[in-house]
């Protein structure tokens, strides 16, 4: 009898070892991909930073090529990244609504020849999808964190 109880308690130590690597296993890919959803929205936070900036440098510096030289691509790309990685649809509207913003601030400014109002109008815009989209990233960052 003893050697079947040893037995039993073995199976079910195994059993237990297996079990938590699996659960482990699980947390961490839930944080890895909490930690892939902050990387993606920190990004995009810090290029429309980037943008305003550079809008702003030619506009009251009087800099040339700031605007065209701005790293598209990779906004591009983080937007993408975070459509792949995310599912929630207040982040992924704010997201929307800053590219949409971002392309006719851009379009405009690129056009010459803007006036006072326009340039305003367009650029609170962006500011204000820029923060929309910041406090919508926080949130979901916020809660994968929580969840992992």
């Amino acid at each position: 009898m003893d050697a079947w109880g040893t037995l039993l308690a073995t199976i079910v130590g195994a059993a237990i070892a297996l079990l938590g690597q699996h659960l482990v296993k699980r947390a961490e890919g839930k944080a890895r991909l909490a930690e892939l959803l902050l990387e993606q929205c920190a990004l995009l936070a810090a290029s429309s930073r980037d943008f305003q900036n550079r809008v702003w440098e030619e506009q009251v510096l009087s800099m040339e090529d700031r605007v065209s030289n701005w790293d598209l691509s990779a906004h591009e790309l983080a937007s993408a990244r975070l459509h792949i990685l995310s599912t929630d649809q207040t982040l992924l509207s704010a997201l929307d609504e800053l590219n949409k913003a971002g392309q006719q601030l851009g379009s405009y400014w690129r056009r010459g020849n803007v006036d006072q109002a326009g340039y305003t109008s367009r650029l609170n815009r962006y500011r204000a999808a820029t923060a929309q989209f910041i406090a919508a990233s926080g949130a979901v960052v916020r809660r994968r964190l929580s969840q992992a």
